[in-house]
């Protein structure tokens, strides 16, 4: 009944290549995912007993797993088939070439995601900051890392970039973060301890600064017509830091306001050595220096 499964198809290299042959090796290539499919779901149920085992670890170990699965059945498939892999030697070359070239990046990619599974420098939740960009580290893939930046914007980071790259993880151990907060103010002695006072007064009042460890402020030098501080204060999360530098800035800016301490700024005064004078060249009106003189009598 089934006689016509053995029938000749092609041959390949000296090989007979029948219908039941290529039915058999697209059974195990579907089986192979049904495999791996089932496996993985088999081991992220166990690990997700384990509370202390993190998610992206979960799901990078059943992404593996899955791969390997995979490239297995692929092999015995090819073997069904009776495609001796020896005889694509040629074709390894030119594959092999092809990975020294254009495939290089995703070789190391792949290899800097099997690191990144073991060594752990950054995991699902944590908020980084890599070539340029910092954000939320979303979602972790073989061969690539999604970052959500505060903007929602999704940023693709190569893998290779959180090995060969200076990687700051801002929630690595422990999320909590000190912020400094530079000022300048008047060059007033006894302006110091009031703004002093009122700088850990605002950052008390701010709901999202840690009572612990305290907050403090630094006198950090002299500057050229300002004496320059720093308000220190904790948070428990980096992703917010930047909103609470700016409540905590506008209400310094309103409370000095208050209390009749000035804000210094950048300024630049410019004397002349010699007086000034400007000499007319329009006929048609006269220039006046700063003392009322017309310029026009300015020789």
């Amino acid at each position: 009944m089934f006689e016509f499964l053995r029938d000749k198809i092609y041959t390949i290299d000296g090989n007979k290549i029948r219908l039941l042959s290529i039915l058999t090796s697209i059974a195990i290539i579907i089986g192979s995912y049904i495999i791996a499919y089932i496996l993985s779901h088999l081991i992220r149920r166990e690990f997700r007993k384990n509370k202390t085992v993190n998610k992206s670890f979960i799901k990078t170990v059943t992404r593996f797993i899955k791969y390997i699965i995979l490239i297995i059945g692929f092999f015995i498939a090819f073997q069904v088939l009776g495609v001796n892999l020896s005889s694509l030697a040629f074709l390894a070359g030119v594959i092999g070439l092809g990975i020294g070239f254009g495939m290089q990046n995703i070789i190391s990619n792949f290899i800097s995601g099997i690191i990144i599974l073991f060594e752990k420098p950054i995991k699902e939740g944590e908020y980084v900051d890599v070539a340029g960009y910092d954000g939320i580290v979303s979602d972790i893939r073989a061969r690539s890392t999604t970052i959500t930046t505060r903007d929602n914007i999704s940023i693709i980071v190569p893998n290779s970039n959180f090995i060969t790259s200076n990687v700051i993880n801002w929630s690595h151990r422990d999320p909590k973060i000190r912020l400094h907060i530079p000022l300048g103010i008047e060059e007033t002695a006894s302006k110091l301890d009031l703004a002093k006072k009122v700088l850990l007064e605002i950052a008390e009042e701010n709901p999202e600064v840690l009572k612990k460890p305290e907050p403090s402020v630094w006198f950090v030098n002299i500057g050229v017509s300002s004496f320059n501080l720093e308000l220190i204060v904790w948070i428990s999360s980096p992703i917010r830091r930047h909103f609470i530098i700016s409540d905590i800035n506008f209400e310094i800016a309103k409370k000095f306001a208050e209390y009749d301490i000035d804000l210094t700024y950048p300024w630049t005064n410019i004397a002349f050595r010699n007086e000034l004078k400007v000499e007319n060249t329009n006929t048609g009106g006269d220039n006046v220096k700063n003392n009322g003189t017309p310029a026009s009598e300015i020789k």
